[in-house]
């Protein structure tokens, strides 16, 4: 990607609605639309700002594939209402709303592409409202809402799927019958094998972490999980501080249960996160529905075994532990199964998890997955 600002027809100067256009040595083949975000082609995919998620890498990854083909490519956000392709796209691509909005302006020969960062907009909005309806159940308070997204029909326009996720992510799309393509999620970070950790001692020590959305990323079944486990521990990486209402009905499980240690954001690539990767055996992780869950794969590269729901996307393989229900019970009863295992097989567990991601969930990888969906598709064109 060293060569990226080269081709840069549009930069930062130009009015934020305008596109971000790279331009391929030599003559076009005509336009890929691709609405997504822009602003790694501004500022860097690793800049300060995109530490922690995939998504800066790969949009640049995308983008680039389509370019090396001979594409003029025009990057927009998928806020983006204004932007409409131009005459001679020939692939569109979005993440989310846009597909729709252009269908009836593209060319007839366009191929129309979902990329789904996540799964359908159904499954997404309706596993979040399961869970707040599960506390106001449990605990009788109906605390807000905080992943809803919009409506779309995107994959309804569509020609074709592309996923991050696995089976989980691309079934909530089957009902469309449309043909997809898996592309693992990427990584933003890879780190050796943690040495030297006392899975004697790891083993009862659990990991979450997240960004906001702390009832769709499951914390509030884990936080009920370990204080009635006090003989595990639990440490929580997030700021649940600043969603209010989850904050203070769950203030005691994060401030004064002795077993639950809340440390706020981290720094996935710092030295102080790969110092506690060697203290916990397991990221625990009952987020109810992703396009494969970035926080699980970054500990998984750390040397942390998954033990996830369904609907994480993650791939638990032969290493794995699977929660089957999102219940207190169930993610329980998954602690309790890690917590009593044998050492050595905590510990075989964990560095199969380490390394399946460094085989199929690296920056390298995406870019050679992607590039050869990229040409398939430029084929028949």
């Amino acid at each position: 990607m060293k060569n990226l600002l080269s081709r840069l027809l549009h930069r930062n100067h130009r009015a934020a609605i305008k596109p971000v256009v790279l331009i391929p040595h030599g003559l076009s083949r005509g336009t890929v639309a691709l609405s997504y975000i822009k602003w790694p082609f501004e500022e860097g995919w690793d800049s300060p700002k995109a530490r922690g998620h995939t998504n800066t890498y790969e949009v640049v990854a995308m983008a680039e594939a389509w370019c090396d083909l001979g594409f003029r490519v025009e990057i927009v956000d998928y806020s983006n209402i204004t932007y409409t392709p131009p005459n001679d796209c020939r692939v569109a691509i979005d993440i989310h709303s846009n597909l729709e909005r252009w269908a009836e302006k593209l060319p007839s020969n366009c191929v129309k592409i979902l990329h789904a960062t996540g799964p359908h907009w159904l499954d997404w909005n309706l596993a979040e409202l399961n869970g707040l309806a599960a506390i106001r159940d449990r605990k009788g308070v109906a605390l807000q809402s905080r992943r809803q997204v919009e409506p779309s029909r995107g994959i309804e326009v569509a020609d074709h799927l592309t996923v991050l996720g696995n089976e989980y992510t691309s079934g909530t799309f089957a009902f469309a019958g449309k043909p997809f393509t898996r592309i693992p999620l990427s990584s933003a970070y890879e780190f050796p094998w943690p040495e030297g950790r006392d899975f004697s001692k790891a083993k009862r020590k659990f990991f979450w972490v997240a960004s906001y959305g702390m009832v769709h990323k499951g914390l509030d079944l884990v936080l009920d999980a370990f204080a009635g486990m006090p003989e595990l521990e639990l440490t929580v990486c997030g700021r649940p501080e600043k969603e209010a209402d989850f904050f203070n009905l769950y203030r005691r499980e994060l401030t004064a249960t002795p077993n639950i240690h809340l440390h706020g954001w981290i720094d996935m690539a710092s030295s102080e996160f790969q110092e506690m990767a060697r203290s916990h055996a397991c990221i625990i992780y009952p987020s109810k529905a992703e396009g494969g869950a970035g926080s699980a794969i970054h500990c998984m590269h750390a040397g942390m075994l998954p033990a996830c729901v369904r609907g994480a996307s993650v791939d638990l393989g032969d290493f794995g532990i699977s929660i089957p229900a999102d219940t207190v019970e169930a993610v329980q009863a998954a602690a309790q199964r890690i917590a009593s295992m044998p050492d050595e097989e905590v510990e075989t567990r964990a560095r199969k998890a380490w390394e399946h991601v460094r085989k199929f969930h690296t920056r390298e990888e995406f870019k050679k997955n992607y590039r050869t969906f990229a040409e398939r598709i430029a084929a028949n064109l």
